[in-house]
């Protein structure tokens, strides 16, 4: 059974007539006659009743008529996929996302991709992991792509792009004496209770970061708590447990009970597109594309 002979048999079966099917199938009628008649050798049934006057189908052709009609469906949704893959338009990519970067423009440059190509899926990487846990992943060919905060130094070759360069902002209780104010000096923060993340597994170039600034401003952070989930040191900070550092664009989320207020001197975090160097993946290539217009660099 060909597609050709159930393309035949589907046509023969609208016009009722050998002559019109064939000048809608553009050949000649006796090809129509031999692809049915070789179908109906492979199916083993008659699906036509012939006559000088009528075309009508059995009720063997009536029963196979709606599953043709499904078959080339399915075919023709095959070939639309098997080119738009050969164009590099459908496929699936594999992602890896920390949950910061979700807060800056990678909600816009996944709804922009999503627009331009519908058949592309997005297999997204656990955002719990943090940032080197999602390079190794890249390394190793888990993920096509990761958006993670750049590290210290980088263990693999990738091509990258800066997506978000935000400064650090202080997190307080919204009852704190300071919680009113426009901007502080950090240096007011040095007889606070700290609340931080771990240095591990977590992202350690962040946390020296934000330890060195400290030392620069002239004191070293006395912490009391630690948390790996940025939520729940919002949390505790809320709670009155201590002051925190966190990249400006959190100040986006409203949490119920902490402001977020400017400090002198800061630091800038970077979230940035990772993928390993010469990777020529066209899907990945139309995403890399897309992300270059967000380029912060």
């Amino acid at each position: 059974m060909e597609f050709a002979q159930l393309r035949t048999f589907v046509t023969l079966a609208g016009t009722r007539h050998f002559g019109m099917a064939a000048e809608r199938l553009r050949i000649a009628q006796p090809h129509v006659s031999r692809r049915i008649k070789q179908l109906e050798e492979d199916l083993k049934v008659t699906l036509f009743h012939r006559d000088r006057k009528n075309v009508r189908l059995t009720l063997a052709g009536e029963a196979f008529l709606p599953e043709a009609v499904k078959l080339l469906k399915f075919a023709e949704v095959a070939r639309r996929r098997a080119v738009v893959g050969a164009q590099g338009k459908a496929g699936k990519l594999s992602v890896g996302v920390i949950a910061a970067a979700l807060l800056g423009p990678l909600p816009s440059i996944l709804a922009e991709f999503h627009r331009r190509y519908p058949e592309i899926s997005l297999n997204f990487v656990d955002n719990v992991a943090p940032s080197m846990a999602q390079l190794q992943g890249l390394a190793e060919g888990g993920t096509d792509v990761v958006f993670a905060h750049p590290p210290v130094r980088l263990t693999g070759e990738y091509d990258r792009i800066t997506i978000v360069r935000d400064p650090l902002v202080a997190v307080l209780a919204a009852s704190h004496p300071l919680a009113r104010s426009n901007r502080l000096k950090l240096i007011e923060l040095a007889d606070e209770p700290w609340i931080m993340f771990p240095r591990e597994p977590n992202d350690k170039a962040i946390y020296d970061r934000i330890i060195s600034l400290c030392y620069r401003a002239g004191f070293s952070p006395r912490i009391t708590h630690e948390a790996s989930n940025t939520l729940t040191r919002l949390g505790l900070v809320s709670a009155g447990f201590g002051v925190h550092l966190v990249h400006q664009a959190w100040d986006t989320i409203p949490f119920p009970g902490v402001v977020y207020v400017p400090i002198e001197p800061s630091d800038n975090i970077e979230i940035t597109c990772f993928w390993r160097k010469g990777d020529a993946n066209p899907l990945l290539l139309h995403l890399i594309e897309i992300v270059r217009e967000f380029s912060v660099d």
